[in-house]
């Protein structure tokens, strides 16, 4: 087994500590060094670490002033002595075969670059993570919030970039990086280690046997300092240079999807527009696939003024559209919006049957398996359509 390093950046999020260091006792692999690095945090961090006791060796630092999350990694980078380096955040709750899924996965594949895991949300068990797209100057974690059993959440897939909640690389392929760049301070730095990566030929992964719940930018405001500028630093670094992959991810929901319902390749669909992000006219370009001419078949109804994380159909559409006999396919920026639409759909079923839900992260899902009132019996999958 190679020796492993963990480096755990830690600014406040005391709340969230105990559970983070059970699971890592739970998920430590044998002959593993833990380096802990306390970016100077305004709570009492150390009283809440135990003493981890079946790691081979703990590092303590502490940063005199607030460095941010790059260079408090990186000072844990230049102490790790392991073959393979995670660095995890303290917002995690481990599966106990989460690191060493990881590091197999280091080990079986060729030029592997960074490694990062299957992220799910704690509050409602969807998909947090499986990997970061680029867009049309966008960087949106495709799948996010897809239902955590949904077989395209469990495949181990190459990425361009992975989320940095839990990466991992081995010490020769970070030497070979270089460390993370510290202009980042708290933000894109992850994903630009992974495009360097990327650069010198190496392959990044998320590995789908790896799982950790995660409850996402708790160390408080400062989590989101300089965010404008890591984001300007980004595209001025890279916009010219990277190509979008949104549409790979489109292309795998939607062949899933018809693999599911074969019958709605032959249907006449429509695309209800309700979606505000720049990555629509990529999406609806992937729906062309399958659907000729369906540019042509667009209605547009974005609600840009629209603060609620909900979309209520009845409310936003001409009250007749309820009965038209044409199928629709709805395009959102993202699928639960429409979650509190249940008697919208069952009216719709009584009057087309068929319809799908198509969102900007790439999550495509049948209006049956819609939460929080699913119902198959009005459209069966293919392996149940008997």
């Amino acid at each position: 087994m190679p020796r492993v390093s963990v480096v755990v950046p830690i600014f406040n999020g005391v709340s969230y500590l105990p559970a983070f260091f059970a699971s890592l006792q739970n998920a430590m692999p044998p002959n593993c060094q833990v380096i802990l690095v306390d970016d100077a945090s305004t709570e009492r961090v150390w009283e809440t670490v135990p003493d981890l006791a079946g790691a081979d060796q703990v590092l303590r630092f502490q940063n005199e002033r607030n460095l941010g999350y790059a260079a408090t990694v990186n000072r844990g980078f230049a102490a790790a002595t392991g073959d393979v380096v995670f660095a995890l955040n303290t917002d995690l709750v481990l599966q106990p075969e989460c690191l060493d899924a990881m590091t197999s996965l280091i080990a079986c594949e060729n030029d592997v670059g960074i490694v990062g895991s299957k992220l799910i949300f704690p509050t409602t068990g969807l998909v947090q993570h499986v990997g970061v797209a680029l867009g049309n100057a966008t960087k949106p974690l495709f799948y996010r919030e897809m239902p955590s059993s949904h077989p395209l959440s469990d495949r181990t897939r190459q990425v361009q970039m992975t989320a940095g909640a839990t990466a991992a690389m081995s010490r020769r392929v970070l030497d070979r990086i270089g460390p993370l760049d510290e202009v980042f301070f708290n933000h894109n730095e992850d994903v630009d280690h992974c495009l360097r990566a990327a650069k010198l030929g190496l392959r990044n992964f998320v590995c789908g046997d790896a799982v950790a719940h995660h409850w996402e930018s708790k160390s408080g405001p400062s989590r989101f300092a300089r965010v404008a500028t890591a984001d300007a630093v980004f595209w001025a670094r890279w916009g010219a240079s990277v190509e979008a992959d949104l549409d790979r991810f489109v292309d795998e929901a939607l062949d899933y999807l018809l693999d599911q319902y074969p019958h709605l390749q032959g249907l006449p669909f429509e695309v209800l527009d309700l979606s505000r992000g720049p990555d629509g006219p990529l999406v609806v370009q992937r729906l062309s696939r399958h659907w000729l001419g369906i540019e042509q078949r667009i209605r547009h109804f974005c609600q840009m003024n629209n603060a609620s994380d909900r979309l209520w159909l009845p409310l936003l559409l001409p009250h007749w559209v309820v009965d038209e006999p044409v199928p629709f396919i709805y395009l959102v920026d993202g699928y639960r919006e429409l979650e509190e639409n249940d008697l919208w759909f069952k009216n719709r079923r009584r009057a087309v049957g068929d319809e799908f839900v198509l969102d900007l992260a790439g999550v495509a899902l049948h209006t049956s398996e819609l939460p929080p009132h699913a119902d198959r019996e009005t459209a069966k999958p293919a392996e149940m359509a008997q």
